[in-house]
């Protein structure tokens, strides 16, 4: 497997080629694109450290970097159908989420928005205003809702929608591993105390992982995705994301999408998970995979547990607040070797959820069996809770972490309720997988679970704090990363978590030409840095989706 430095080398080699072709000679081919007056900044293989040329332009042509100058050196500029002057902003690879959910998140427009919900009221009163809105609708659907934010922090109840007896009310926790559910949902699908479900957990009024698939919600059509979908995009350019992984997506999800780039409609790269059920696997199987210029679907996403806030997380010791209470697994070792072979066996990635400590021991066992010659990069998803020993696991060639540093500043307020003072010492330990893996960590946010700005990943990641800069030098800071290494895991690092660094993720020629351009030098310390510092432009393929002055995108 190459060494990653090789991916920070080759933006210098290949720039310093092309420095000397243009010294030499005049360039022939005419430029779609100039991008002139910024500063442009790249992580380096150096942690903490980072290259900054103020003095280079960027040529595009046919979507990609076709030419970089140093003009300082004297070199001519090529011909430029159009020149755009970046006014002494900040040029930085398109940003990318390794790790997020676009069908889900699309579907947040149209639904009763919970998160940030203080309290169990609040949530009432939210859906309350919904239904004023929406008065015939008979499934009143949302998400969002977490009671830890909540006084007291209980669970709710069935009987908590009461009001709405009326109506089928269905609304996913904001981890998405729960749902709340009225009488009237639990009638439907004739779900009682005695209803069991294998790796579920069925409540009072709320039903955690597998006992959520108790309840078939309605079937939405394709043109309302495809406006979903064009509305989410807008949203994803606004916040700098010129690429995505999307963790989890059924065949007809993918072929929607799918059609919607082929059109010329959705203009940002996906690498899609397909989901672990049996049909389609077999789909894919039969149809080979899907490997586009905007579109790579080869890889599988698996859950081995639940999420540690509504307690599903597989721990190895009891929950710290839930005594005999240990998770829920939702894979057994047993099937998840079974899928690892068939996923070498087809030629594709596998990427497993695994939070508790638990989970992430059987997972990071099974996947050290792998090959380490073969390119297979086999990915953890979350990765949150790990005991100190496990580390040395990373350490594997074809073992990648896919983490999302605001699950931290989330969690943080309530994580050792879960797991007590000392195992929470051992937890969203990113630092110490960057050491152990030779820096094979890719960052997302998990969004719509968590907020789908790739700079809220990048203060978390390095200051471990929340926006109101608490607590005092951060969350167990021991595990905050560099600037270097942040930026790395949202660009490059996201890349070659899905098989693309090749052709993303780097300023360097002939990559696509994606760019996230902001008002500030991230590696400035400034305390006022994270209050300050926008997206001005985004660039996908050489294009302008958004622009902040002229209200481009949404």
């Amino acid at each position: 497997m190459r060494n990653l430095s090789h991916t920070f080398n080759r933006f210098v080699v290949y720039n310093l080629l092309f420095i000397f072709t243009l010294s030499n000679c005049t360039p022939a081919e005419e430029m779609d694109l100039l991008l002139t007056n910024f500063e442009m900044h790249n992580p380096s293989n150096k942690p903490g450290s980072y290259s900054e040329q103020p003095n280079y332009f960027v040529g595009i042509k046919g979507g990609k970097i076709a030419a970089i100058i140093d003009h300082s050196e004297g070199a001519k500029l090529p011909r430029a159908k159009k020149t755009l002057s970046l006014k002494g902003q900040h040029l930085y690879p398109g940003f990318i989420d390794a790790h997020g959910h676009l069908f889900g998140y699309a579907r947040t427009f149209s639904t009763v928005n919970l998160f940030g919900a203080s309290s169990k009221q609040e949530c009432i009163d939210r859906i309350e205003s919904f239904i004023a809105l929406h008065p015939n609708k008979l499934w009143i659907i949302g998400s969002g809702w977490d009671q830890n934010d909540w006084t007291p922090q209980d669970f709710p109840m069935a009987q908590d929608l009461a009001e709405f007896s009326d109506k089928l009310i269905y609304l996913t926790r904001i981890d998405g591993h729960a749902a709340w559910v009225n009488q009237a949902v639990l009638d439907t699908f004739s779900i009682t105390p005695s209803t069991t479900v294998e790796g579920g957990q069925i409540l009072d009024g709320v039903l955690v992982d597998n006992a959520a698939s108790l309840v078939t919600l309605p079937k939405l059509t394709n043109s309302y995705w495809r406006e979903a979908l064009l509305q989410a995009q807008d949203s994803l350019v606004k916040y700098g994301l010129t690429a995505m992984t999307d963790a989890g997506l059924t065949t007809n999800q993918i072929l929607l999408l799918d059609s919607l780039q082929e059109e010329g409609q959705f203009h940002l790269f996906v690498n899609a998970m397909i989901s672990n059920n049996e049909e389609d696997l077999t789909y894919f199987e039969s149809n080979g995979p899907i490997e586009k210029p905007l579109l790579r679907v080869k890889s599988v996403k698996a859950y081995l547990d639940g999420a540690l806030g509504s307690r599903g997380a597989l721990l190895r010791d009891p929950y710290h607040d839930l005594p005999d209470h240990y998770g829920l697994p939702l894979l057994n070792p047993g099937p998840l070797n079974d899928l690892r072979e068939r996923c070498v066996e087809n030629g594709w990635q596998l990427c497993v959820h695994a939070i508790g400590d638990s989970a992430h021991h059987v997972l990071l066992e099974c996947f050290n069996e792998l090959d380490t010659i073969a390119d297979l990069r086999f990915r953890v998803e979350h990765a949150q809770i790990m005991t100190p020993e496990d580390s040395v696991f990373y350490t594997h060639p074809n073992i990648i972490a896919s983490v999302q540093p605001t699950h931290a500043t989330s969690d943080m307020y309530w994580v050792e309720d879960r797991l007590g003072s000392h195992r929470v010492q051992h937890a969203y330990s990113y630092r110490r997988i960057f050491n152990a893996s030779n820096e094979r960590v890719a960052f997302g946010t998990d969004f719509p679970i968590e907020h789908i700005d790739p700079l809220a990943t990048f203060f978390a990641a390095t200051t471990r704090q929340d926006k109101n800069h608490w607590p005092a030098g951060g969350f167990l800071p021991d595990q905050t990363v560099s600037p270097g290494m942040a930026i790395y895991a949202m660009t490059s690092g996201a890349a070659y978590s899905a098989f693309g660094e090749e052709t993303y993720g780097s300023i360097a020629l002939g990559q696509q030409a994606n760019f996230t351009i902001l008002n500030t030098n991230l590696w400035n310390h400034s305390p006022t840095l994270r209050k300050n510092t926008h997206v001005v432009k985004t660039i996908v393929g050489g294009e302008v989706l958004y622009d902040r002055n002229s209200n481009k995108g949404r």
